[in-house]
């Protein structure tokens, strides 16, 4: 028999010399990084008020206004006073009748009567005319924003392309939802300066593109508020998947899903799973099996819930679709026999006292 035995070990032994031996069980304490979950980050916490441009004045003149010109010629004849409709064009400028082409975009209603009175002197029109300017009809800009947001809908915008994270803010900053993951569609208007590739959102000063992913895990603050986005753009930020836990074993059997935003560990579970059924000292081997990344095999993680009451680091983070098994021993055993038994017996004596 012991020579049976030197023949199995060995045979083993060589076995997992040939093919390596593959271990699938570990402490909550000895865990690998690659096995480790990842932490929720919750993005209602975002604050990008700091990379947000100010609201610009109503009164300052975009591309795209409808503006009254009165002009009086200031020469005292019968047709001295003018009342012209004229539109800002997408270079800013807007034609002045007999004066000609006035940049106007970006200046208010006083410097815009002032640029056009300096213009006619500059072109010798009329030399000393009296000017107001007026907007008498705004386009509407906005761009659509659906998802993990607080005010969902149509976002105005004060020009053909707002930053995105303009766009964030006026929607009302995001949820505890938000998965960190915002698409951005919308139509090119500027197809010519692509030179690198169809699909891209370009910083302040260049193209922005047909559609993109911006990750907020791997995109600082600061370059949220140089990605533009363009008029009658949709952005959609995406909601987190359910992140489900189950909870089985001495314990109140359920699925318990992740709160929004926030990192569940090992103590936690329990509790929202509704407590343990006995004391952590009757009751302290749990056992977590978890689905290794990118695969198919599970790994099975043993922790103690006294171990994670008195260390943080035993208090396993968990990851979504882990399974918590509080484990049966004798002592539970016994117990939920004997629980058993007396709950059998007090039916019995009501039964018979009926």
């Amino acid at each position: 028999m012991p020579g049976r035995w030197t023949k199995v070990i060995l045979l083993t032994f060589c076995t997992c010399l040939c093919t390596g031996c593959a271990r699938t069980q570990f402490t909550a304490t000895s865990l690998p990084a690659r096995l480790a979950a990842r932490p929720i980050r919750d993005y209602s916490l975002l604050d990008l008020t700091a990379y947000a441009s100010a609201n610009p004045s109503e009164d300052v003149i975009r591309l795209g206004d409808r503006l009254q010109v009165d002009l009086n010629t200031g020469t005292l004849t019968e047709n001295a006073e003018h009342t012209w409709p004229v539109s800002v064009d997408e270079f800013g400028q807007a034609a002045i009748p007999n004066i000609g082409a006035v940049k106007l975009a970006g200046l208010t209603s006083a410097e815009a009567a002032e640029s056009i009175v300096q213009t006619s002197f500059q072109r010798d029109v009329f030399l000393t005319p009296t000017v107001a300017v007026s907007v008498a009809d705004r386009r509407k800009r906005s761009i659509v924003v659906a998802g993990a947001v607080n005010t969902p809908g149509a976002v105005t915008i004060h020009g053909d392309a707002t930053s995105l994270a303009d766009v964030i803010v006026r929607a009302g900053g995001l949820t505890s939802e938000a998965s960190g993951a915002i698409s951005v569609s919308g139509v090119d208007r500027a197809a010519e300066n692509v030179v690198d590739g169809e699909n891209a959102i370009r910083p302040v000063g260049h193209a922005t593109l047909r559609a993109q992913t911006v990750s907020l895990a791997e995109t600082p603050e600061s370059e949220l508020g140089q990605i533009m986005v363009p008029e009658g753009a949709v952005v959609h930020v995406e909601e987190s998947p359910p992140r489900p836990i189950q909870v089985i074993g001495v314990i109140s059997n359920q699925a318990v899903e992740v709160p929004a935003g926030k990192n569940v560990r090992l103590l936690d579970a329990i509790t929202l799973a509704g407590g343990q059924t006995y004391s952590n000292w009757i009751s302290d081997r749990v056992t977590i099996i978890r689905r290794e990344p990118g695969g198919n095999n599970t790994v099975r993680i043993k922790a103690s819930i006294r171990k994670a009451a008195a260390d943080a680091k035993a208090n396993l983070l968990l990851a979504p679709h882990d399974i918590v098994s509080v484990e049966e021993n004798v002592l539970t055993f016994t117990l939920s026999t004997l629980s058993g038994f007396i709950g059998a017996g007090m039916n019995a004596s009501n039964f018979a006292i009926r």
